[in-house]
């Protein structure tokens, strides 16, 4: 997934349909998240391109607990993000370069 699909799929995950200039909030605290992220040491390789269900997943959780109007939820919103985070932390892997992606069409080409 590149960058610019994972700040689509953070619009999408706020219920953001219509690009507009709020777009540039979205994307801060898609930001936000990747340098929380890195400041635990997640390595820049799972974070240029993430593909990782985990690493996106807390990118999302992240900018829907922060970009949410409903002050209510945050709570659990920032809960889930913080969740993430831990899981995170808990697997050795992400600290490390991330795998070079197989070609499309498997490993002959």
């Amino acid at each position: 997934m590149t960058i610019e699909k994972l700040y689509e799929a953070a619009r999408l995950r706020v219920r953001k349909a219509v690009a507009d200039d709020l777009d540039q909030d979205v994307r801060r605290a898609a930001d936000t998240a990747i340098a929380d992220l890195k400041r635990i040491g997640v390595a820049d390789s799972w974070l240029k391109e993430p593909s990782d269900p985990l690493i996106v997943e807390a990118v999302l959780s992240y900018v829907k607990a922060n970009y949410s109007i409903d002050t209510n939820a945050y709570p659990i919103l920032s809960g889930i993000y913080d969740m993430n985070i831990t899981k995170i932390k808990g697997d050795s892997k992400y600290f490390t370069a991330a795998p070079d992606p197989e070609p499309e069409g498997g490993v002959d080409g």
